[in-house]
């Protein structure tokens, strides 16, 4: 942005001796001179020019990426990390930012969000504009009395939400087709089924924790079950259509619901603290489904039979989400004996985990009175069963790129941003998951499919990572194989200048 001139206590000690025969110059504690004279912007602002993230998220196939900026949008593919092009103040994006962004697979197709700082009618945060990349112009828009909060497409419907009221349309006419009524959505929540026919919608319902599932225009069809006691955080249906996980606000378990009958199939554990869920994706076979929070460690679930819980169907406490319905049977059962000692529990559950229960009930026990010692024995036989009881995590990708308190070293988001975590793809054909990070860098890490659970939870590796984004406005990753060089140590006309490659 210019230049800055400081002193040292030595040199104003010695600026007399040295100014003599040479101009001096004054600089106030908050300017600075440019050569025509001007001030320049106080150091408290944000660097002109400079271009941070607003939304970021992959195509319905994993195979590429698109971010929305404060300059434009620009979109990427991830094998190998490489920009593929980038609408930035030019032609239609010339001081227009792009809050919300979605891709149609690898198509010239994008339905987004954009705010001009030049013409308002041209874009607002009421309306969804399509942008056909081939022809370089806006194909139709999308117009909505609310602020729109999300957008998702598939090949046949685009979805537009708002904070109340989710509105399905054609895509080949922008014909409004489904009009549903949720509760309070500010989050955005709606994910369509890539691979369904017909098409399934999936969004919060008209009450706190409420999933609807929307089959088609077929009224008939939907399906409406409470899946959390507190407000839904994130939503992800599998390619067909079959499979719903769910998260609500506390973020710390994740549920999976069968679509057809709402009957729950696993509780996930992912940690005992909250967090804020920002990504829940299936694997293409279903197997696997990836967690990603505002926390530092992204999580990796199994899912098949032998890993399926026997009591998933108990409801869940408002408190800590544990599960306590009285006419479930758990897997296995706490119960106080009068010599006030510990049966023995499932011969499934870790020695370390029965130990610990064992201490729990030994000392509530302990310190309760006589007429009291059934009332906690039942607390505990509720509550500690469903809770040791929920699936760990197969496997964990913990971030490289983070402070002692678990944040990103850098932070390319902007102030008006809606990005609250990573973004996750899984490879379509090896067990490895590409972890997109506003920081501006894109992690692929490994994990292996056959680890023994018994032995704990894998850390997954790191098989690379590539910067993919910075606020500098000229900076591109540099494609596979590339280098670049410029030259050092002697001036332009120096042929001879041996040249300094950048890594």
């Amino acid at each position: 942005a210019g230049f800055r001139v400081y002193a040292t206590p030595e040199a104003e000690s010695a600026a007399p001796a040295c100014s003599r025969g040479a101009r001096t110059m004054s600089l106030g504690p908050s300017q600075a001179a440019t050569g025509d004279g001007e001030a320049l912007a106080s150091s408290s602002r944000e660097p002109p020019g400079n271009v941070y993230l607003l939304s970021l998220g992959f195509n319905q196939d994993g195979s590429c990426f698109v971010a929305g900026t404060t300059a434009g949008f620009r979109v990427y593919a991830i094998s190998p990390v490489s920009e593929i092009h980038r609408r930035e103040n030019s032609a239609a994006f010339v001081h227009r930012s792009v809050s919300l962004v979605s891709m149609l697979f690898r198509t010239n197709i994008f339905a987004m969000v954009t705010v001009s700082d030049l013409d308002p009618s041209t874009g607002g945060p009421n309306k969804v504009q399509i942008w056909n990349d081939q022809t370089g112009k806006f194909a139709g828009e999308l117009r909505s009395r609310n602020e729109v909060k999300g957008v998702a497409l598939r090949k046949d419907i685009i979805a537009m939400v708002c904070e109340y009221a989710i509105y399905v349309y054609t895509l080949d006419k922008l014909r409004v087709i489904q009009h549903l009524t949720t509760n309070a959505n500010n989050r955005g929540l709606c994910v369509l089924a890539v691979a369904s026919d017909p098409w399934i919608l999936c969004c919060p319902g008209q009450s706190i924790g409420a999933v609807r599932v929307q089959v088609g225009q077929d009224d008939r069809q939907t399906r409406v079950f409470e899946a959390h006691q507190t407000a839904l955080a994130a939503l992800a249906l599998n390619a067909s259509g079959t499979l719903v996980a769910t998260a609500s606000e506390k973020g710390t378990v994740v549920k999976v619901f069968q679509t057809s009958d709402g009957q729950l199939l696993y509780r996930l554990r992912r940690s005992a603290r909250p967090a804020l869920i920002s990504c829940l994706i299936f694997r293409h076979d279903d197997r696997f489904l990836g967690v990603a929070s505002s926390s530092s460690t992204v999580h990796i679930f199994r899912l098949d039979q032998a890993t399926a819980r026997e009591d998933a169907g108990q409801e869940d406490r408002a408190s800590g989400e544990f599960s306590a319905s009285p006419g479930a049977s758990p897997a296995y059962t706490l119960a106080a004996d009068p010599a006030g000692s510990m049966p023995p529990l499932s011969p499934h559950m870790p020695a370390g985990i029965e130990q610990f229960a064992s201490q729990i009930h030994k000392a509530v026990t302990k310190i309760a009175s006589h007429t009291a010692a059934e009332t906690v024995s039942d607390v505990v036989k509720g509550v500690i069963p469903t809770y040791f009881n929920d699936l760990r995590s197969f496997a964990h990708f913990r971030m490289p790129d983070v402070d002692s308190n678990g944040q990103p070293t850098v932070d390319a988001r902007s102030s008006q941003t809606r990005i609250s975590g990573p973004q996750l793809a899984f490879h379509r054909t090896e067990p490895r998951l590409s972890v997109l990070h506003y920081n501006g860098m894109l992690y692929e890490c490994s994990f292996k499919p056959d680890h023994d659970p018994s032995l704990g939870t894998q850390e997954c590796g790191l098989r690379a990572a590539a910067t993919w984004f910075a606020v500098r406005p000229d900076f591109r990753v540099q494609g596979s194989g590339t280098s670049a060089t410029v030259a050092g140590g002697a001036g332009e006309d120096d042929k001879e200048a041996e040249e300094w490659q950048l890594l």
